[in-house]
Order: C-alpha cells, then sequence, then structure tokens
C-alpha cells in the first residue's frame, strides 16, 4: 500500500457563512410556505402546462402524508423514474419531508439495466411516467417481489398493476381536504440519506452513491454564493431530471423560487425555441448541448440574445468549442466545472466572471483537493499529472451495500479517489486531462483519448467523436477514433489521419485508423461510453479473424 502525503494540499475559499445544520425537507418546505410569488414553478416547454409554487406545496403535503399512513417513512427506498415533467418533483420533495431515501433511475435503460439499477437500492415504491410504467408492473411480477407499488405521476388514465398519483394521494387521505401544512421530519443530516443515485456506469456497472442532505446542502451553499451562481428567474429545465447534475440544478431552481422552462424529450428547435421565448440568461448544460451551440446551423434562426452565460458540466470541453461557442452568442465567458457523483457534483468551478482558457476552475468553498500520484501516493506540486483526489462534507457516505467498493473508493487516509487524472497551475486552476483507466498507451507514452477528440471536433465536417485503444502487441495501443461525420460530407478516413497527424506527436498519430458510425454512445450527463466502443472494436476485430 502506498505511503500518502499531503505535503501539496490546495483548499477552497473560505465560505461566506458556516454550513447550516438543515435538511432539504425543511429548506424546501420553508422556501415554499414563505413563498410570495404564486407564479408558474415549472412550464412545460412544448405545451405551455404549467404547475405553481402552491400547487407543489399542497400536493407534496399530501403525498407525504399519504406515505406515512402506508408504512413509508424515514429510510425507506423509493425510486423515481421519469423523463423530465411538471409532477417529478412532487415524490421527491415529498420523500424528504419524510427521511426517505430519493433512487433515481434512468427511464431510458433497458430491462436488463433497469433490474440492476433497481437490485441496487430495491425500492419498495416506484413512482414513474405512464410512459414506463408498464416496464416496472412487468418486472414487479415478474422478477422483483420487493416492489410494493408502481404508481403513475403524470397521467390519471388507468395503467394495469399501477396507480396514479391522485388515486394513491385520494384512497390514502379517505377523503381529506388538501393539505398544505405538514411536520417535517427531524434527524442529523450528516447521517440521513437522501439520494440514492447511480454512479457514471463509464467504467461498468453502475453503483449506488449514498449523498447526504448536508452533502447537497454544501451544493446549495455554493448556489446562493455570487462567487459561483448568477441570480436569474428563469432557469431551464433541459438536463436530465434523474442524473445528479440536472436534478441538483432544478432542485434548487425550485427552492430559490424560479420557473423551470422543463424540456420533455429534446428536440433542437424545442430547445433553441425555448431559449428565445423564455429570454434565457443562463446555461447549465452538458458538453453535448455546447457543441450543438457551436456547430448547428438551426443556431441561426433563433434569437438567443438573452443568454448571458454558459455553464458546462458532466465531461471535458475543448477550448475550440469554448471559442466558438463565445463568438457565436456573443458572450464573454463559458464557465466549465468538474465534478463526480461520488463528490455530490461540482468540487471544482470556475467562479462566475473568472477566466482562465481549458481550466475548470478551482476548488470549491468547504473543499479541498490534492493531486496525487497513484504508484506512490506522494502529493504532487504545480503543473504535475497526478490523481485528483478530494476531502471535505461533499464526500459521498459510501456505495450502498457494497463496502469493498467504497473502502477501495479512498486512500488510507480518506481522500476519495476520483480515477480521473489532471493537475493544476501556480494560480491553483486546475486542469483534467483524462480518466486514468482510459489512457491509451503507445510505446510507454501516454497518450489522453480526450485532447484527440478535442482536436477531431474542431474539424466542420465533423459532429462527434470517440477515441479508443487497438490492442497491439508490438506498441501497446494504438489510437483508433470513431467518427459521426457530417452526412453531406465526403470526408475519408485518410482525411482524417493526415488531419490529426499535422497538430500532434508522433505517438498520438491515429495509427489504429478512424471508423465512422451513426452515433457515440454516451451515459445521460454527456461522458463517453467508451466500454462501448471497447465492444464494438472488439466485435470488429473479430469479424476480421
Amino acid at each position: 500500500m502506498p505511503t500518502e502525503d499531503n505535503k501539496y494540499v490546495i483548499h477552497g475559499p473560505a465560505p461566506l457563512q458556516p454550513l447550516p445544520k438543515l435538511s432539504l425537507g425543511k429548506l424546501i418546505y420553508d422556501s415554499l410556505l414563505t413563498n410570495p410569488n404564486k407564479h408558474a414553478a415549472l412550464v412545460d416547454a412544448a405545451t405551455g402546462e404549467s404547475i405553481s409554487y402552491r400547487e407543489i406545496l399542497e400536493k407534496t403535503c399530501c403525498l407525504a402524508e399519504s406515505l406515512l399512513r402506508n408504512g413509508y417513512g424515514r429510510n425507506t427506498i423509493v425510486a423515481v423514474s421519469s423523463e423530465n415533467n411538471l409532477q417529478f418533483y412532487i415524490p421527491v420533495v415529498s420523500c424528504m419531508y419524510v427521511g426517505a431515501i430519493v433512487a433515481p433511475i434512468n427511464h431510458n435503460y433497458t430491462d436488463l439495466e433497469t433490474t440492476h439499477a433497481l437490485n441496487i437500492s430495491k425500492p419498495k415504491i416506484i413512482f414513474c411516467s405512464k410512459a414506463v410504467a408498464q416496464k416496472y408492473v412487468f418486472l414487479k411480477n415478474s422478477t422483483l417481489p420487493y416492489i410494493e407499488r408502481i404508481v403513475v405521476i403524470d397521467s390519471d388514465d388507468k395503467v394495469y398493476g399501477a396507480e396514479t398519483l391522485n388515486s394513491f394521494i385520494n384512497t390514502s387521505l379517505k377523503g381529506y381536504p388538501m393539505m398544505n401544512r405538514f411536520p417535517v421530519a427531524e434527524f442529523d443530516p450528516d447521517e440521513q440519506v437522501v439520494f440514492l443515485m447511480c454512479s457514471s456506469g463509464t467504467t461498468g456497472l453502475p453503483k449506488g452513491v449514498m449523498q447526504t442532505h448536508s452533502n447537497l446542502m454544501v451544493r446549495y451553499m455554493h448556489t446562493i454564493d455570487p462567487r459561483y451562481t448568477i441570480k436569474t428567474d428563469v432557469f431551464l429545465g433541459i438536463l436530465p431530471f434523474f442524473h445528479g447534475y440536472g436534478l441538483v440544478t432544478n432542485f434548487f431552481a425550485l427552492v430559490l423560487n424560479q420557473k423551470i422552462v422543463v424540456i420533455k424529450r429534446f428536440r433542437e428547435e424545442l430547445f433553441l425555441k425555448a431559449i428565445q421565448d423564455h429570454k434565457i440568461e443562463n446555461l447549465w448544460l452538458a458538453p453535448p448541448l455546447v457543441v450543438l451551440l457551436a456547430k448547428s446551423p438551426l443556431v441561426e434562426k433563433y434569437n438567443l440574445s438573452s443568454i448571458k452565460e454558459v455553464v458546462s458540466g458532466a465531461a471535458p470541453l475543448s477550448r475550440e468549442t469554448e471559442e466558438a461557442v463565445k463568438k457565436r452568442l456573443n458572450i464573454d465567458l463559458i464557465r466549465q466545472g468538474y465534478g463526480l457523483t461520488e463528490a455530490t457534483l461540482g468540487v471544482i468551478m470556475m467562479s462566475a466572471g473568472d477566466k482562465k482558457h481549458g481550466s475548470s476552475g478551482r476548488v470549491v468553498t468547504y473543499m479541498s483537493c490534492k493531486v496525487r500520484d497513484p504508484e506512490t501516493g506522494r502529493s504532487l506540486g504545480p503543473g504535475e499529472i497526478g490523481e485528483l483526489c478530494f476531502k471535505g462534507p461533499m464526500l459521498m457516505k459510501g456505495y450502498y451495500g457494497n463496502d469493498e467498493a467504497t473502502r477501495n473508493s479512498f486512500t488510507s487516509d480518506g481522500w476519495l479517489l476520483t480515477g480521473d487524472l489532471g493537475y493544476y497551475d501556480e494560480d491553483n486552476y486546475f486542469y483534467v486531462v483524462d480518466r486514468l483507466k482510459e489512457l491509451i498507451k503507445y510505446k510507454g507514452f501516454q497518450v489522453a483519448p480526450a485532447e484527440l477528440e478535442a482536436i477531431l471536433l474542431n474539424h466542420p465536417n465533423i459532429k462527434d467523436v470517440g477515441v479508443v485503444g487497438v490492442p497491439d502487441e508490438e506498441v501497446g495501443e494504438l489510437p483508433l477514433a470513431f467518427v459521426v461525420k457530417d452526412p453531406q460530407s465526403n470526408l475519408t478516413e485518410d482525411d482524417i489521419i493526415k488531419y490529426v497527424a499535422e497538430k500532434v506527436s508522433s505517438q498520438k498519430r491515429l495509427r489504429g485508423g478512424v471508423v465512422f458510425v451513426p452515433a457515440i454512445p454516451k451515459n445521460p450527463s454527456g461522458k463517453i461510453l467508451r466500454r462501448e466502443l471497447r465492444k464494438l472494436l472488439g466485435q470488429m476485430l473479430k469479424s476480421k479473424l
């Protein structure tokens, strides 16, 4: 075991105030009670339908009481699985009131993926949209007996084997009038788990990350800190609500009484029209949407002059894309951040108004970071590349039901191992280089796929790209690019190989070749699923034997 060394540790700036000892349930409940604005809380960008803050208060109080009357209280695990919609946060907030644990599940998962995710948390009750209700009814009746009830949140239509949200409440309250008050449960927010999140799964099957109320309260303190967030009245709800990035940013938009413009299913025109019609000023996006703003010809058809700032997270964004969007939207800054589910999202972030090309920013308040040599455990100084490691109150409580994985995720002295490579400069700005396990080794040289991808994305006829290594007995691995090209382009494999060769040193050239594909597999936050690309590569190599 390496000997840990903490000579070089970078701390975030002093917080504006101490971290409150408060639950998320009390936070949102107090906000709803004192909200003087009875305006829409969430508005469907496509249909114009909306739900008000008053309705959210009443519905969450009634559902919280209904949960308790059915025996679902503190530490009950409740799954929520739905596309973005107006009702998504009703069960989420109700669970916060009673101290239940919310396990968001990607509604796009296959049956196999859904079963794996559910088997991590084993929820007793599932709140879902009508679109996926039959999938959960089938799993409940066939293989997952721990599921007791399935409740459809977005429709009053009958679904065999499930009940609607309104019928669940009406039956539970037995005709009592709607409630707008509820005694929020009290507990230690440092210990009480609020979310059981699926880890990103870019290196294997997802695990259940336990995030506590205090973990999320740190994120809330960043949300109200003017160094990190510019206050606006309207928030674009385009990131998936089931994913940590979307779940948390939209939840705190509710706490701050903003109007959330909900995009249920992504369509390029709807995305751009929503920005134009609702005069969105701040965009919190994943990199694929930032690339869209840089490259899509449809952008020219809409008035996007309201945009003042773009914040990009969940995966690296190239400098070329950043510059293209700034020029196209006539904005001064695209802020990047770095985070992971195990550290409750953003732990490195560019401050508002700050500029440092290519950097994800500095360590946030309440947190500390060191760059660690994975082999020796030695902490590294400025400019030295190593694994990013973190300490502080944003770190997960652990992986649910997986003590071994939890132990393996921390150093012997308690630093979270992220698996991400990076470095910091003399001003303590951090730069994320790549995943530790995704580096391509060519003749002993380390080749970062993200670097090659950034170069390729700058080509005008390349829409998307993913780079992996092709096993080679002589040199270790050869870089290969899976490319989505513009359908109108005559771009060839040789064109791309020459394009890269002119811009990189010898070991980084695409000696593994180029494969044209219709799409690059990614998880909901925009991270490339390289294991899927490697699987495709394996099939191609096998077929050549």
